[in-house]
């Protein structure tokens, strides 16, 4: 299990956690925003450069936001938040009108349980891995009735 503050941005409190992108030998650290309502995680356009990928050669995608259409690339890639990397699918946009990166269904919370506790302004991201293996059958000793 992990846990990350949010981050005070403006007087406001915000989900955005700290994430390393992976791609052959390269890798990037940036941050994300955790947002449930983003039907895929999308990221900065600049950042496929850096990572090895021509941002072109992604599957063309169009994602329809507050913002209008914007024309994106999916990419996989490793991504890693705390101690846990998963290989997922990005989409890649120089059209984006947010600087900032959002994690969503496809690609983080596919992987991830993801508790939001507004009050202590914290996110809490669980591995379902990790959930199922500690609801496997333990081995040992049959205790007798």
């Amino acid at each position: 299990m992990m846990e990350f503050p949010y981050v005070n941005r403006r007087g406001q409190y915000y989900p955005v956690v700290p994430v390393t992108l992976h791609h052959g030998d390269r890798e990037i650290r940036t941050e994300a925003l955790i947002d449930s309502g983003a039907s895929i995680s999308t990221f900065q356009g600049d950042l496929a450069e850096p990572l090895g990928l021509v941002l072109e050669q992604g599957e063309k995608i169009y994602l329809q936001g507050i913002g209008g259409r914007v024309l994106g690339y999916v990419h996989e890639v490793q991504l890693q938040i705390g101690t846990e990397q998963i290989r997922c699918k990005i989409v890649f946009s120089s059209e984006l009108i947010s600087s900032v990166n959002l994690l969503g269904r496809v690609g983080f919370f596919e992987h991830f349980f993801v508790s939001f506790d507004e009050r202590n302004h914290k996110v809490i991201i669980k591995p379902y891995r990790a959930m199922l293996d500690s609801k496997k059958p333990r081995r040992g000793r049959r205790v007798a009735k």
